[in-house]
């Protein structure tokens, strides 16, 4: 059979599943380490294919295992001493046996991994190992998550590149930031050139990479994995470094230091690790947001201190694109970081993305996509471009998807649409895009101005009670438990759990007394706002909900519709925050104004008159419903 390349990613995934099982099924390994196995091999076949074209790797007919296996790891012992090749798999050698060599190398032998590099569109054939093989338990070990290439590519294209670029990745995993940025380099290379030059442009794609293609990756592993995958893809790998970007200047790699330096890279697009807290003072020390705004050294997680030292790395109108988790867009607890961002850096755009956007790779986290350029000061006066995109190319499950909102969005952004122009003046505290939304800011104005009726705050009607209780103190009473679940917001009607004082897991709940209105802040837009009912006096409510007492005078049953309406719904998840399921804080809900009609108790009485007609009707439905199913039932059973 000829040797062809791969038709397609699929094809490939098909492939590389065959091997990664055939490595498993001998030897038992783990994900990572038939990772790593199988990552050997695709070295010796790669390094083959370019320097013999692939003979030396072909099985012979009849050829026993053990002497194809020999021939294998003899070209790995050349590979690691080759110019080009040397310094991914120093010292280690090839662990899988002789049959498991064989075999996999039977799956390869039919293909062309240089010919397939070549013209697959942009196809990370590491990155789809790295996704596909390693999966979740390597992501989970290191707080990696793999970046969708459409994200990716979308990231690269809004930040204009060319040939002299000097491009940074401070946390480079598989290396596909760089990799699209030399795709994007090969594109105008190639726009440039008669096809009877195409050799050049696989020699100026190569000098390039090795000149203006820099990363840092604090695994090792990864870091060979980003290694392999320029190599792949006919770069030069020589600037990937193992090192925490965070700790660059302990480095004794004098290369290093003379390719990063601070105030000198020309851009940089990065996704951080959402990986926990930073608590080495060693390390907080030397960053401004390693600081509590005191003067005194505090953890801060990982992800902040990146955006401290990607700004300080950017030279003078250097540009930058980060993955962010939402949080430090929102999180009333980030402010410094969102005030060091705009101190020291001009907004050109933040794109929201939706929430399931990074679960394919193995994460819940909501991130969006900053873009910054390094100007100390800013501009006193300019626009941001604020956008949700809703289609982003692929599905929830990583299925493609026709439908991709980023080709648009790049358009819009380049022409500078207005629809999306946010005035810097007007940025209040958060920087997520969906609050400046026109259409949100449209809502907030309704609760800011009414032309009719008087707005007053929440907290100036009612108190937002606070009397707590923690169960556990009491281990044989028995308490009315009210969850998020409990609160049911079609039937308007609380089923609490009964539990012991013991069975509880929770500590602080909050005690509840008849007329309250219990306010769900957690997924706001589910409408879980109730009044507490009679019989759940002293019922228990987690700390989820917010429990608004009214003032005497103030009429419960207009509040509750109001809280309940569709507008107000709205305006609840405009101000949510949070980087897992969004929600409202207390302190926000507090601030938030309502219309406050002088006959607003009347209104009231009309909305239970509504309700009960409402509930008239489907008490009435309900019969119906079950004459029909009588019927049906009496025809089946012949009774009719």
């Amino acid at each position: 059979m000829p040797i062809t390349r791969f038709a397609n990613e699929y094809e490939l995934q098909k492939v590389v599943q065959r091997c990664h099982n055939i490595l498993w099924e001998r030897h038992g390994f783990d994900p990572a380490q038939a990772f790593d196995e199988f990552s050997k091999l695709l070295f010796v076949k790669l390094y083959d294919e370019t320097v013999a074209g692939g003979a030396r790797v072909a099985i012979r007919r009849s050829e026993p295992a053990e002497d194809f296996a020999a021939r294998v790891r003899w070209l790995f012992e050349q590979a690691n001493q080759t110019p080009g090749f040397e310094g991914i798999f120093s010292d280690e050698p090839i662990v899988a046996d002789d049959l498991s060599v064989y075999e996999v190398f039977r799956q390869l032998q039919n293909y062309s991994l240089l010919q397939t590099t070549s013209v697959v569109d942009g196809a990370d054939i590491k990155g789809t190992i790295y996704e596909n093989i390693v999966g979740n338990t390597f992501r989970g070990e290191l707080g990696q998550f793999f970046t969708h290439r459409n994200i990716v590519e979308f990231m690269v294209r809004m930040v204009d590149i060319d040939k002299d670029t000097v491009v940074y990745d401070p946390a480079c995993g598989s290396a596909g930031f760089l990799i699209m940025c030399a795709k994007l380099i090969r594109d105008q290379i190639k726009a440039s050139q008669p096809p009877l030059f195409q050799e050049m442009t696989s020699q100026a794609l190569k000098a390039y990479s090795k000149r203006c293609l820099i990363g840092t990756e604090i695994n090792e592993r990864t870091a060979r994995v980003a290694r392999l995958n320029l190599l792949m893809h006919g770069l030069d790998y020589s600037n990937i470094f193992t090192v925490n970007a965070l700790k660059l200047k302990e480095s004794d790699n004098e290369r290093l230091h003379s390719l990063i330096k601070e105030g000198t890279i020309d851009v940089i697009f990065a996704n951080p690790p959402f990986a926990g807290y930073e608590k080495d003072a060693s390390v907080l020390t030397r960053f401004e947001l390693g600081h509590n705004g005191l003067g005194k050294v505090a953890a801060v997680t990982r992800e902040v201190l990146f955006v401290e030292q990607i700004i300080r790395l950017l030279r003078p109108g250097g540009m930058a694109g980060i993955v962010i988790p939402q949080g430090i867009f929102t999180n009333r607890n980030l402010a410094r970081v969102r005030e060091y961002i705009q101190r020291n850096a001009q907004i050109l755009a933040v794109i929201e993305l939706p929430d399931w956007a990074f679960i394919p790779s193995g994460t819940s986290v909501r991130g969006s996509l900053l873009f910054i350029r390094r100007m100390t000061p800013p501009p006193a006066d300019y626009h941001i471009f604020m956008k949700r995109v809703e289609h982003i190319g692929f599905t929830s499950t990583g299925r493609p998807d026709p439908q991709n909102d980023f080709i648009v969005t790049l358009a819009e952004f380049k022409s500078q649409d207005p629809r999306y122009m946010v005035a810097v003046d007007k940025i209040r505290g958060r920087l997520d895009a969906k609050f400046y939304l026109r259409k949100h800011q449209a809502v907030v104005d309704l609760f800011r101005h009414n032309p009719k009726h008087k707005l007053v705050r929440l907290s100036d009607i009612g108190t937002f009670h606070t009397e707590k209780v923690n169960p556990r103190r009491f281990p044989d009473a028995d308490f009315n438990l009210i969850e998020t679940s409990c609160v049911d917001p079609a039937t308007l009607t609380i089923t609490p759990k009964r539990i012991k004082g013991s069975e509880s897991n929770y500590t602080s709940l909050k005690v509840l007394r008849a007329g309250d209105i219990l306010i769900s802040r957690r997924r706001a837009y589910r409408g879980a706002i109730v009044i507490v009912p009679p019989e759940l006096d002293g019922s228990l409510a987690i700390p989820e909900f917010s429990v608004l007492r009214l003032q005497t005078g103030i009429d419960r049953n207009y509040v509750v519709e109001i809280l309940r309406s569709s507008e107000f719904l709205q305006l609840m998840t405009i101000y949510s925050t949070g980087e897992m399921s969004g929600r409202i804080s207390e302190k926000d809900l507090r601030r938030l104004q309502i219309p406050l009609p002088e006959d607003h108790a009347e209104i009231g009485a009309d909305f239970v008159s509504l309700r009960e007609q409402i509930h008239e009707l489907n008490r009435l439905i309900e019969a119906k419903q079950q004459s029909i199913a009588a019927l049906a039932s009496s025809i089946i059973q012949g009774t009719r």
